[in-house]
């Protein structure tokens, strides 16, 4: 079912003064070395590769890196690569799996956005009608406490990612859906229209890019948490514009009092 919406990515990049500085700092020596990215993957591998690759294409052409991409959902054998530090950076939704992967695998954490969380149903079901409930392991909208919204009975049902959690709730194969609007805003228009919001949950979500601790060390390292935290054109277009969540942030930095629904 192909009811995703087009779109073309500008790579027009606007660089920060900071992020040029570092870029000037790669050494030429670690140019031979493949950075190795595992990136969760909330459309499936396909589509999320799709999306984001404009995002990737432009910082490590900027800094002369090859680059390889490992888009997954599977938690557990992320943590097995901690010895290893197998991933050089780590982005996905910032819920429980991703906080434990941080504390035991020792990834710093550079930047951040912030989102709401929502129940979204199909032609305004009434929460009292929500018998089937439709969440996606690993990302922060499924740990939300649903008993304190719905007042019925209710089942939990595991997607493996936004787009086939999204065309159950099409299809009527659930009642609602706990996310942000990450995939809510890839949607056709003529299908976003029977699509509603029937609760937005006191809790936010976040996204998160982590770098390992050796990546860290590196100047290519500063570099990427320079690049992420300029919010070019082209990050602003596919996080921003195209999947409705905030702009990347520091991690020291307090969230805005208002922000885009997003993963």
């Amino acid at each position: 079912m192909n009811f995703l919406r087009g779109g073309t990515h500008s790579i027009a990049a606007r660089y920060s003064a900071a992020f040029l500085f570092a870029v000037l700092l790669c050494a030429p020596a670690h140019s031979s070395e493949t950075v190795q990215l595992w990136v969760q993957s909330i459309f499936g591998a396909q589509q999320t590769h799709s999306h984001l690759k404009p995002f990737f294409d432009e910082f490590f052409t900027a800094v002369g890196r090859n680059y390889r991409p490992k888009y997954g959902n599977n938690f557990p054998a992320l943590s097995r690569t901690c010895a290893s530090e197998k991933y050089d950076v780590v982005m996905g939704s910032y819920g429980t799996a991703m906080r434990q992967f941080e504390r035991e695998c020792g990834y710093h954490v550079v930047a951040l956005t912030d989102q709401s969380i929502y129940l979204y149903t199909r032609d305004r079901s009434s929460l009292e009608n929500i018998r089937r409930v439709g969440v996606i392991p690993g990302v922060r909208a499924s740990e939300v406490d649903l008993r304190k919204v719905l007042p019925g009975g209710f089942v939990v049902i595991p997607y493996r990612d936004h787009i086939q959690a999204t065309v159950a709730l099409l299809d009527g194969d659930i009642d609602g859906l706990t996310s942000s609007s990450v995939a809510i805003k890839r949607l056709a228009p003529v299908l976003q229209d029977s699509i509603h919001i029937a609760h937005t949950f006191d809790e936010k979500g976040h996204g998160v890019a982590m770098l390992s601790p050796r990546f860290y060390a590196t100047p290519e390292g500063q570099a990427f948490r320079h690049f992420i935290l300029a919010n070019g054109e082209t990050s602003v277009q596919i996080y921003v514009e195209e999947m409705g969540i905030s702009r990347w942030r520091s991690p020291d930095k307090e969230k805005p009092a208002t922000t885009a629904g997003s993963e």
